[in-house]
C-alpha cells in the first residue's frame, strides 16, 4: 500500500489537512482532519507547521496542498487572502521532504468520481449516456468562485483542466440585475462572476441593492440574509435570487462552452446555504434555456456537493495519480 500523504485545502477564509490514504479498493480516505480559520496565521507556512506539529513523529514526509489562485512553477498568490505560498520555502521551512502545490479546484474537481452518492444532491437528474464518459464541470461560489473541467482519460482515469472562470464578466439577465451591475459598475469598474456571487462580494452586493432601492445599508451576515429572505424581505429575497439563478446562468454558459455532457457538480460554501434557491425551477430554467440548444443542456445531471472534505480527498487522489508517493 502507498505510503500516506498530508492534504490541504486552502481557501479564502479556513485552512484544512488531513491525512490520506488510498485504501484496497483504490479510492482515498482522510483521517485527522483539522479546520482552522485563515485568519488566526500571518502566513501560510505557519498553519501547515502547526499541522505537522499536532501529527508530531507520525506526519507524512510528503505534501500536496490545493490552494485557492493560480499555480506558477510552484508559486501560489491567493486570491482571496493576503498569502504568498512557495513549494521550496515550505521544503525548506517545514521539514517535509516534498511539498506539491495545486489549484484548489483541480482537488475539488478530481474527488468528484471518489465520492458516494451520498455527498449530493440531486438539482437536476437530466438523461445522460451511461455508455459514454464525458466531461463534468466543477464550480460553484464559496468565498471566490472556483471552476475546474473533470476529463475522461481512458476507461478509469481522469486529467483535470483549471480555470479562472469565476473572474469573468457577471452577465445581467434582467432589469433588477442590470441595475446592480451598472452600480457595481460605479464602485468597482469590472464586474465578475464572482463579485457578485461569492461570499467575498456579499457586502458590496446587498449595498448596491440597498442604493438602488434608496434604502440605507447596514451590513448582516449571511445567516441574517437568508433569514430575512425567507420572511419575505425584497433586497435579502433579491440578494439569494440574484445568487442562485446567477450561478446557475453562468454554469450553463460553461457547461455549453466546455461540451460538459457528463454533468455540472454545484460546490461552495454560499452554493450549499442557497441549496433550495438553486433547486427552484426558475434557477434551472436560466441553466437550461439556452434558444437553439436547449435540448443540448436538459440531458446533462446537475448536482450540488454536500461534502466539506471533497477537496482533502481529491488532493489525496491528485498525489496518487501522479504516483508521488514512497
Amino acid at each position: 500500500m502507498a505510503d500516506p500523504v498530508l492534504v490541504g485545502d486552502i481557501g479564502g477564509t479556513n485552512v484544512r489537512f488531513a491525512i490520506a490514504r488510498r485504501g484496497f479498493a483504490g479510492h482515498c480516505t482522510v483521517s485527522d482532519v483539522s479546520v482552522m480559520p485563515g485568519d488566526g496565521f500571518d502566513k501560510f507556512d505557519d498553519a501547515l507547521n502547526t499541522y505537522c506539529d499536532h501529527i508530531g513523529k507520525t506526519c507524512p514526509e510528503r505534501a500536496l496542498i490545493a490552494l485557492a489562485g493560480p499555480v506558477d512553477e510552484g508559486h501560489v498568490k491567493l486570491t482571496n487572502r493576503d498569502w504568498i505560498v512557495d513549494e521550496k520555502r515550505l521544503e525548506a521551512n517545514t521539514g517535509l521532504k516534498r511539498v506539491r502545490l495545486v489549484n484548489d479546484y483541480a482537488a475539488m474537481a478530481r474527488a468528484i468520481p471518489e465520492l458516494p452518492e451520498s455527498d449530493f444532491r440531486l438539482l437536476q437528474a437530466g438523461d445522460p449516456d451511461e455508455s459514454e464518459r464525458e466531461p463534468i464541470l466543477v464550480s460553484g461560489p464559496g468565498t471566490g468562485v472556483g471552476m475546474a473541467t473533470l476529463i475522461p482519460v481512458g476507461t478509469t482515469n481522469w486529467r483535470v483542466l483549471t480555470g479562472e472562470g469565476g473572474h469573468a464578466a457577471f452577465a445581467p439577465f434582467n432589469d433588477r440585475e442590470r441595475a446592480l451591475a451598472v452600480k457595481l459598475e460605479e464602485s468597482h469598474g469590472y464586474v465578475s462572476r464572482e463579485l457578485v456571487l461569492s461570499g467575498s462580494g456579499l457586502n458590496a452586493v446587498h449595498k448596491a441593492l440597498c442604493d438602488i432601492d434608496g434604502v440605507e445599508w447596514e451590513e448582516l451576515p449571511p445567516a441574517e440574509i437568508m433569514k430575512r429572505a425567507g420572511q419575505g424581505d425584497r433586497i435579502c429575497r433579491d440578494i439569494c435570487e440574484i445568487r442562485a439563478r446567477g450561478t446557475l446562468y453562468a454554469l450553463g454558459d460553461a457547461a455549453l462552452m466546455n461540451g460538459t455532457k457528463g454533468g455540472v457538480v454545484v460546490t461552495g460554501g454560499v452554493a450549499e446555504r442557497l441549496a433550495d434557491w438553486l433547486a427552484a425551477p426558475e434557477a434551472l430554467e436560466r441553466f437550461n434555456n439556452r434558444g437553439p440548444m436547449s435540448d443540448y443542456m436538459h440531458p446533462i445531471p446537475i448536482r450540488l456537493l454536500l461534502s466539506g472534505e471533497a477537496a482533502l480527498v481529491g488532493a489525496a487522489a491528485l498525489h496518487f495519480d501522479e504516483g508521488t508517493a514512497g
